[in-house]
C-alpha cells in the first residue's frame, strides 16, 4: 500500500473518531484539500501533517504511527515499540550526536551547496595509490568517480 493511502485511511479514521466533517477540519486545512488527503490525491509537508493531526487532537509522531500501522496492517502501539527500539539504538551509535551537531542555538547549521566532503577519500585514495592499484580499480574499489580519484591522485 502506499504510504498516502494509508495516510488517507489514518485521516478518515482519525476524522470520525474525532466527530469531525470537512468543514470543522477548516481550523487546520482548506475543505477541499483534506478531501484530496482522504482520496490519496495529495501528500502533505511535514508542517500541513502536524497542523492537521494537532487539530485532531494527535501530534505529528502519533499520525504517523497511524499512518505506518495502516500501511503495514499492525496495531499502532506495535509501531511505536519498534520505533523506541530503531531510536534507542541509533542514539546508543551516536546518530542522535550527529543530528544535534546540525543545530547551533537553535538554528541549522550552514553548509555549502552540494554533496558533503568526505575528509576520508583523500586518504583513502592516496593509500591504494600507495599499494600500487590504478585510478580505475581504486575508483570501482571505492564507489568514488574517476573525477574524484583524479582530484585527489596527485595531493
Amino acid at each position: 500500500m502506499l504510504l498516502k493511502e494509508a495516510l488517507a485511511g489514518a485521516l478518515r479514521g482519525a476524522r470520525a473518531h474525532q466527530g469531525l466533517s470537512y468543514d470543522e477540519l477548516a481550523g487546520a486545512t482548506h475543505r477541499t484539500y483534506v478531501g484530496m488527503l482522504e482520496q490519496a490525491r495529495a501528500n502533505p509537508t511535514l508542517e500541513k501533517l502536524d497542523e492537521i493531526a494537532e487539530y485532531l487532537g494527535l501530534d505529528l509522531l502519533t499520525m504517523v504511527a497511524l499512518v505506518i500501522a495502516a500501511q503495514g496492517d499492525e496495531l499502532p502501539s506495535d509501531v511505536l515499540q519498534r520505533t523506541a527500539l530503531k531510536v534507542r539504538e541509533f542514539e546508543a551509535t551516536g546518530g542522535w550526536e550527529l543530528v544535534t551537531e546540525q543545530f547551533s542555538e537553535g538554528k541549522l547549521v550552514k553548509r555549502s551547496q552540494g554533496k558533503p566532503k568526505q575528509p576520508l577519500n583523500g586518504e583513502f585514495v592516496r593509500a591504494l595509490k600507495a599499494q600500487g592499484f590504478d585510478r580505475k580499480t581504486i575508483s570501482e574499489k571505492l564507489g568514488l568517480a574517476r573525477s574524484t580519484v583524479q582530484k585527489y591522485w596527485n595531493t
